[in-house]
């Protein structure tokens, strides 16, 4: 069984070692334990674990204040894969997660982000109940979001930064816990966070100074529009489980708000969403994929998006209903093609 070590003795093993590769194994633990380790520790600590040996530089280097409010990372390029709104409910893997996971493990991103909402809370919501709809319990959303999360985590390149900006109904389990029993604030468990070590926690973050990702901000049918004009950035949010981007140029230059759909099932046939008491809504299910040039610029965003039931990236079939979920990954498909 291997040794447990206290943050204090990781960060002095870091600091002393500075590579991932000697902590691993300075500590006899395997590499990729060592890489979410050190990602918890960041969140919790509000500090950077840089590494430094020689050549192995370069990392998108995350800083969160202890607080938690904006999370700032000034050095990415290339991929980063966001997806939002998965409302994780016990025995469901949603078409548009499954071609997230697919996406994560061939495009090997520099960063994932899950824009909040993961958690639903069902049964400490502020809507009424829809009629008889079978709500899980709290400990079973747990459970469900951990095994999602624990699949991103699975196929995550090592190293890669994985941040959760906090979204409303992430926001109510703690909001319940702090109504109900004030005295326990700062007690481990009593904060969404303390159960997801491995996830960076923010309310917002900030990708090259220019490119902002958080929950939510604007709502209804012109909420990119809103977003990017009245925040002067490049600004990407879930919640409106609408899915698309919206350019603006002025004297700054180009710049999108995009908004990231939902990682969710959606439709009648679930009790999820009964309370929208089954009201027609530009709701669409998938992920956003955002590249970044080598000088930092944002270049249009793209998607992979569920229509009828299968997800597409790029005019290509990614995965599909039934079975595992996965029927055509790229990589098989380009290889069928050539």
């Amino acid at each position: 069984m291997p040794k447990r070590y206290s943050d204090e003795e990781f960060i002095s093993a870091w600091k002393r070692l500075g590579s991932p590769k000697s902590v691993a194994d300075a500590l006899q633990l395997d590499l990729r334990s060592v890489y979410l380790r050190r990602n918890s520790i960041e969140a919790r600590h509000g500090i950077v674990l840089e590494t430094l040996t020689e050549g192995c530089g370069g990392r998108p280097k995350v800083t969160v204040p202890k607080q938690g409010f904006r999370a700032i990372s000034d050095n990415i390029k290339g991929t980063v894969i966001i997806g939002s709104d998965g409302h994780f409910w016990p025995g469901e893997r949603s078409v548009a997660f499954a071609a997230m996971v697919e996406l994560i493990r061939e495009l090997s991103p520099k960063m994932v982000i899950m824009n909040g909402d993961s958690f639903d809370g069902a049964r400490i919501s502020r809507h009424l109940p829809g009629g008889w709809a079978n709500m899980p319990d709290v400990a079973d959303e747990l459970d469900a979001v951990r095994e999602r999360h624990g699949e991103i985590e699975a196929v995550a390149p090592a190293g890669c930064p994985l941040i959760w900006p906090a979204g409303n109904h992430d926001s109510r389990f703690g909001a319940r816990l702090a109504q109900g029993a004030p005295e326990y604030i700062r007690v481990k468990g009593f904060d969404i966070a303390d159960h997801f070590p491995a996830w960076q926690f923010c309310w917002s973050i900030w990708l090259n100074n220019h490119t902002v990702v958080k929950h939510r901000y604007h709502q209804g049918l012109h909420a990119g529009y809103q977003n990017t004009l009245k925040s002067g950035k490049n600004i990407v949010t879930g919640h409106t489980h609408s899915m698309g981007s919206t350019m603006w140029a002025d004297y700054n230059g180009v710049r999108w708000g995009v908004q990231t759909g939902t990682l969710s099932e959606m439709g009648p046939e679930t009790d999820k969403f009964a309370y929208a008491e089954d009201n027609p809504a530009n709701h669409s299910q998938g992920c956003a994929i955002l590249t970044f040039a080598d000088n930092g610029m944002l270049l249009e965003p793209e998607f992979c998006r569920v229509i009828n039931g299968t997800a597409y990236f790029r005019g290509q079939a990614i995965c599909s209903v039934g079975g595992k979920n996965k029927i055509l990954p790229q990589k098989a498909a380009r290889e069928k093609a050539a």
